[in-house]
């Protein structure tokens, strides 16, 4: 168990983090102490505990929404039927978080990509052959069997998917800051928490609470301003965002804030607090209007998703709840009935944002509408009109066990020297370059076709869905294994470590194909005698662990190879180990980020 201090809280605050605090199993306050300012200072207890699984952004339920009781929070309960499949037509592909948790799930499985929540071309490639090689029909879409396949876990849950869209629309994802553009300072993340109504502060309390000391890792110099910001009174912190905001529109931000931003949002406990705030505080919103306007009619998740988008975009007055009822009170419900709500909300709403918001609304109502410039249908998004139920709307995230614990482009590089000799940097006379076979080894006469999982291997490995490697490649058993005081000391991989692989050859087919160049594997899976002989080796390699690789490019130099690796990493590709040697580059997947030459 760890303890750390969460100091300089103003009294108006405490209440909503605590109530946060409260929610979440795995903290516990063990002291509250009034510093002598008047603020307070909490200490906080983190245990270890499984995973359980206004007209502007987040502010409108902000703290202050009366939640409904709901007890113990539901385990995840996925969605049936199609999650997610590439929009047909001019209609707009689905982004956001959902999305995401696909991309990180298959670049854990093998593929190499961008998690950039885009459902585009690159993502549906590497979905099909991830299908095909699982033995599924090859589409431009997943469902729940497949995603239980890819993952291990349960599909998106109904506030996953609703989520993924009022994210889209909200435009910010998990790490964009956005200027004074509608009067509530400024806004950040997921669902657009906002400066103005105390959302960004709580939030970075959440974030703060899951890892101590980011917030101030991330904004260094900017630390104290923000710290100072966030105590400081509403129009002071309006002050501030307006001098911070750019252009006659004031949606951009000055780059460092806007870089500061950037940062915090990349790391996964800040993917996992914008969730669980969204969560139990929008979500539940939702579930008390779905409580107050829709008591014995059927709701399907277009109601759920309306709701939610109101929860989050619009507070609701005296008068819009009389209006609302009675709208409820002559419609059985349906299409008709979310019609009736979306008017109501968008007539309630200020004048200049009226379209907007009617926009929305009438999508989530309709399945289809014209939201930003962009045609969204909502089938394509996993929203059908599928009635649910009430397990499923009070299940929580699914995804945020992928997201909340997925590797962040922002990790820190340690640059040190490391002592993972390469293979090839020990050789003395000429390097014997294993070469590309013309022809699939598994269909010629393969050098390994006497190891008796040969067999076994060829299939896991087709069902990688690689482009430009094939089985034997990943085999090679090193250029000393064949002579010198370490031959034949070497073995092939044991089946419990195939799957580690996959990342890392993911990678190196990324970069054949961004290359057009062959690539040669040089080193590969080493077994501890043979790890011990090779003079310069790790006492831990990753290679031993079969999770990296040393290898060449036919085109280019090493720095060249590196860079490229590098620029990977940056997007969040991979994380892991890139050493620079004289005539080759060694790459692994370790999930922490280091740089060194041999």
């Amino acid at each position: 168990m760890a303890t750390f201090t969460m100091p300089d809280i103003p009294e108006s605050e405490l209440p909503d983090i605590l109530s946060d605090l409260a929610r979440q199993p795995q903290f516990r306050v063990v002291r509250k102490t009034k510093q002598q300012n008047g603020l307070f200072t909490l200490e906080v207890e983190k245990v270890a505990v499984p995973v359980s699984g206004p007209d502007s952004g987040a502010g409108a339920a902000g703290g202050t929404t009366t939640q409904p009781s709901t007890g113990a929070i539901a385990p995840p309960v996925g969605i049936d039927g199609a999650i997610l499949r590439l929009a047909s037509g001019a209609f707009r592909r689905p982004n956001g978080p959902v999305v995401m948790a696909l991309q990180l799930a298959l670049i854990k499985a093998g593929q190499a990509m961008e998690p950039d929540g885009d459902f585009g071309r690159i993502t549906c490639d590497a979905l099909r052959r991830w299908q095909g090689g699982q033995g599924f029909p090859q589409s431009n879409s997943i469902d729940a069997e497949q995603w239980q396949k890819l993952t291990g876990l349960p599909p998106p849950s109904l506030f996953d998917v609703c989520v993924n869209v009022v994210a889209d629309f909200e435009g910010t994802g998990f790490d964009r800051v956005v200027g004074n553009f509608d009067g509530a300072g400024i806004t950040f993340g997921l669902i657009g928490f906002t400066l103005a109504n105390g959302e960004i502060r709580r939030l970075l309390s959440a974030i703060e609470a899951l890892r101590p000391g980011i917030v101030a890792t991330t904004f260094g110099a900017l630390h104290p301003e923000l710290m100072s910001v966030l105590d400081s009174s509403k129009s002071a912190q309006l002050s501030f965002a307006d001098g911070i905001s750019l252009g006659a529109s004031k949606m951009e931000v000055a780059k460092p804030w806007k870089d500061a931003f950037k940062r915090l949002g990349q790391f996964p406990e800040a993917r996992r607090a914008q969730l669980e705030r969204a969560f139990n505080t929008y979500w539940k919103a939702a579930q008390q209007h779905i409580a107050d306007f829709m008591a014995g009619k059927p709701v399907v998740d277009q109601d759920a998703a309306l709701w939610f988008d109101i929860a989050v975009q619009n507070s609701i007055s005296p008068g819009e709840r009389n209006s609302l009822r009675s709208a409820a009170s002559s419609s059985p419900g349906g299409e008709p009935l979310r019609e009736a709500f979306a008017t109501v909300i968008a007539d309630g709403s200020s004048p200049r944002f009226r379209k907007d918001v009617l926009a929305r609304k009438m999508t989530y109502a309709t399945g289809r509408g014209l939201v930003h410039g962009s045609e969204y249908q909502l089938a394509d998004w996993g929203i059908t009109g599928t009635k649910v139920s009430a397990q499923q709307l009070a299940s929580t995230s699914s995804i945020i066990q992928i997201l909340g614990a997925g590797v962040s482009a922002a990790h820190e590089v340690i640059f040190a020297p490391d002592d993972e000799a390469g293979e090839a940097a020990s050789m003395t006379g000429p390097t014997v370059i294993p070469i590309t076979p013309a022809v699939p080894a598994e269909a010629a006469a393969s050098p390994h076709a006497n190891w008796p999982l040969h067999g076994r291997f060829v299939e896991f490995v087709a069902t990688l869905g690689l482009r430009h490697f094939v089985a034997d490649e990943l085999l090679f058993l090193g250029n000393q294994n064949g002579a010198g005081s370490c031959k034949g000391l070497n073995d092939y991989p044991p089946e419990i470590l195939w799957r580690n692989i996959a990342p890392t050859v993911a990678v190196l087919d990324k970069l054949r194909e961004e290359l057009g160049a062959q690539v040669h594997f040089l080193s590969l899976y080493r077994a501890p005698p043979y790890n011990r002989c090779i003079d310069g080796s790790a006492t831990n390699s990753f290679h031993m662990r079969y999770q990296a690789i040393d290898f060449i490019c036919d085109a280019g130099r090493p720095s060249d190879w590196a860079g490229k690796l590098r620029e990977y990493r940056s997007r969040g590709v991979f994380a892991g180990g890139i050493g620079v040697y004289r005539t080759f580059v060694h790459c692994d997947t370790r999930g922490v980020n280091r740089d060194w030459t041999g």
